[in-house]
């Protein structure tokens, strides 16, 4: 054992002493160097980001690098981007950067094809939001981050803390995958088994910037990666320490704390990084809409040697939110979410992930992760209230566990092509308990169901760069199967325990896409096919409800995966020396095969189940439509953004008593605008508006249409400089500033309210 680790020590010293690296400086137009400008070096296939700032004289070193491909670029405050230099480093190497005034701000991107790309190579749909954006607008949370992407319709059913929904490109919420620096956050005891129980939840406590792909994903990422994939990437730290330490309050009785930070050690062989976030809102819309967060992350990485890294991350979520009853329908109209007192809802997350990455030589390396999300929900009701409350309190509590193992391989034959492969095992577990505080024991209920699945996932991807590399090609192909335990039931259950349970069948789908760049217009032509599935949730397929030590089921344990084909194609075109970027997109989805909720339909007598209501399958249905953007910087201290997107988006069955199909949620036209203005280098001014047409949703299978939100926020906020290194920062934000008032989907949202807050930054 003595000889091996001192034999492994010496072959790490001497890879050490073999290791590559990169120095240079950052420089402005004039030729002068630019401090604290932060460099950004990111390897090309395992995607390890390197993230330093520079020193006062601009310069900025990389002493222990991999020997592999990179993608290098730099980023400062009041100017544009440099440039993305996609490098070989297999020794020593000095490259500078040199900032643009006014170029539009382009960053490195991971999600599209799961390998880092640069605009350039980028041949789907994506839309990045930075960090740095995330701050002038003030935000928090990833769901109010999201409103201005084109094609993101953001229903949040309240203040803060609240219930909320992200739907894309004219389909449901299900259909997005919501991932955290690229592995899966989902929750097994969710009745879809998607992410939607964490969006309201899910704050910015220690992000470097939101990746939205738009269009199907399944290839790479799985189930839900339907309509779309918004990945979270996290702060991986590196360079000197540093963070921010911030406070505000205001309105509806909101506080929030936060505390950031990040940096490296060992010249940067272990870099580290981490947040803490805790939201209190006291009051809410009608001074009874309590909710609490608090949200951890961690990440540590190391780097055993030049060619191993191996890194963890933590990612918890402890809170609280005051339920409302759910709008109804009542003599014609609907009856907003009345106060239920005693009804709230508890939760406590976990996401973990474990990685290590090996480079066999510059052209092949190969990753290892591990990932497991682990949810508990405690729902609980009592009597009070106004509508079908509980004779006695009750308990409903949910608890999720997903583990994902994944081994992968990337293989560079020559610098033309890049070819990935890589095996996936997922097993998620689900747990139901159900209990009430009846006084009599006879009559009170303790019913439990607990579930088991296992899937085993194949995947590969090839992309070719031709001509010069203005030609782009992508393609990528999946292979999902699942096995099934025999649920368990702690009641009587006289359907499951008698039938024999089939497994999910196979889900198999493919995805290419293709980009052309004309260099001499500043021209990119871009499209994108694809085929995604969505499995069928434990919840869908053995979903029951227990009253009084009676069972009723209204899952299907036969349920098929959702299955759709999608298709978008659009056009870049850069403009005034890359100062002004347009971009439209033609989308088109068809659901071929979908799960819906139908108690109608189904009835005792024809359902194999014995049934009056429940899940099964149903023919899908329709989504088309155009997303058209602009982003300009037309001088140094102005941004401009914008988009419209219409949507035509219709069921093949019907969810209106009237037989209309149109597909509910979904309003026809969105419209998004951004406007940051920077004054004297240190006063920041952020308008954002967003805006949606009409929408309808059933009630009761009644046909109601709502009217669709019109929301402007304001940001201001004074930067003053306290040394080189460290600045406070003092700012407000308005909400609804128009102070409109507007029901989201029956549901009361706040009017014109407003927050104040300061950073700290070192």
């Amino acid at each position: 054992m003595r000889t091996l680790l001192l034999l492994t020590a010496a072959a790490v010293c001497a890879s050490a002493q073999n290791s590559a690296s990169l120095t240079g400086r950052v420089l402005d137009p004039s030729g002068s160097p630019v401090p604290n400008a932060r460099v950004s070096l990111t390897e090309r296939d395992t995607h390890v980001r390197l993230t330093i700032r520079t020193e006062p004289s601009g310069q900025y070193r990389f002493p222990y690098l991999r020997a592999t491909d990179y993608l290098l670029e730099a980023h400062a405050e009041g100017f544009g981007a440099s440039e993305t230099k996609l490098l070989r480093i297999d020794k020593a190497a000095d490259v500078d950067l040199t900032l643009d005034l006014a170029r539009l701000t382009t960053q490195v991107q991971v999600t599209a094809a799961a390998i880092a790309q640069s605009v350039d190579e980028q041949s789907k749909a994506l839309d990045i939001i930075s960090a740095t954006e995330i701050d002038r607008r003030a935000e928090f949370g990833v769901a109010e981050a999201l409103r201005t992407i084109p094609g993101v319709r953001v229903h949040q059913l309240g203040g803060p803390g609240s219930f909320t929904r992200i739907a894309m490109r004219g389909m449901r919420a299900t259909d997005t995958s919501i991932l955290i620096d690229g592995f899966r956050l989902r929750d097994a005891a969710s009745p879809q088994g998607d992410a939607t129980a964490f969006v309201g939840d899910l704050l910015l406590s220690n992000t470097e910037r939101i990746e939205v792909l738009r269009g199907s994903g399944s290839s790479l990422y799985g189930t839900h990666a339907t309509a779309g994939v918004i990945n979270v990437i996290t702060d991986q730290g590196g360079g000197k320490l540093r963070g921010d330490l911030t406070a505000e309050g205001g309105g509806l009785g909101m506080a929030r704390t936060a505390a950031r930070f990040s940096g490296g050690a060992w010249h940067d062989r272990l870099r580290f990084a981490g947040g803490l976030m805790h939201l209190n809102v006291t009051r809410g819309i009608d001074d009874h809409d309590h909710a609490r967060n608090s949200t951890g992350h961690g990440f540590v990485q190391f780097q055993l040697a030049p060619a191993t890294v191996v890194s963890a991350r933590l990612l918890a979520a402890d809170t609280f939110t005051q339920l409302n009853d759910s709008p109804f329908f009542a003599a014609g109209s609907v009856v907003p979410s009345p106060d239920d007192p005693d009804a709230r809802r508890a939760g406590f997350s976990t996401n973990t992930m474990l990685a290590l990455s090996h480079h066999w030589s510059p052209r092949a390396s190969m990753r290892v992760n591990y990932s497991r999300v682990g949810t508990r929900r405690d729902n609980r009701d009592g009597p009070a209230g106004t509508r079908f409350e509980p004779s006695f309190n009750e308990s409903n509590r949910f608890d999720g566990r997903i583990d994902t193992m994944q081994a992968r391989a990337d293989l560079q034959p020559d610098r033309r092509h890049l070819l990935t492969a890589g095996y996936e095992f997922e097993r998620e577990t689900f747990d139901n308990l159900s209990s009430t505080e009846h006084p009599d024991p006879a009559s009170r209920v303790n019913a439990r169901l607990q579930i088991e699945q296992k899937s085993h996932g194949a995947f590969a991807q090839a992309q070719g760069r031709y001509f010069n590399e203005r030609l782009q090609l992508l393609a990528s192909g999946r292979v999902q199967t699942f096995d099934l335990r025999h649920p368990e039931f702690s009641t009587n259950n006289p359907l499951y325990r008698q039938i024999a349970l089939p497994a999910a069948p196979r889900a198999r789908t493919g995805d290419v896409s293709a980009a052309y760049s004309i260099v001499s217009t500043g021209t990119k032509i871009r499209a994108h096919a694809g085929n995604s599935y969505r499995a069928p949730a434990l919840y869908e397929r053995f979903g029951a409800s227990f009253f009084a030590g009676s069972f009723s089921a209204y899952g299907d344990p036969a349920l098929a995966p959702e299955r759709l084909i999608a298709f978008d194609g659009g056009i870049d075109q850069y403009l005034a020396a890359s100062r002004v970027r347009l971009s439209a997109t033609y989308f088109y989805t068809r659901v071929q095969q979908s799960i819906i909720f139908d108690g109608v339909t189904i009835t005792g007598n024809t359902d194999p189940w014995g049934r009056y209501g429940g899940y099964r399958n149903s023919g899908g249905g329709l989504a088309r439509g155009a997303e058209l953007s602009i982003e300009a910087n037309p001088v140094r201290s102005l941004t401009l953004r914008g988009s419209y997107t219409n949507t035509n988006a219709d069921d093949r069955t019907s969810q209106f008593s009237n037989g209309a199909m149109r597909s509910i949620r979904v309003s026809d036209h969105m419209f998004t605008a951004v406007v940051s203005q920077r004054l004297w280098r240190k006063l920041d001014l952020t308008l954002d508006f967003t805006g949606a047409s009409d929408y309808a949703v059933p009630f009761s299978r009644q046909y109601v249409e709502f009217t669709g939100m019109k929301k402007l926020d304001l940001a201001v906020s004074w930067t003053q400089p306290l040394s080189d290194s460290q600045s406070l920062r003092f700012y407000t934000r308005v909400e609804n500033m128009l102070n409109r008032t507007y029901l989201e989907e029956g549901f009361r949202t706040p009017k014109a309210w407003a927050v104040a807050g300061m950073k700290w930054m070192f």
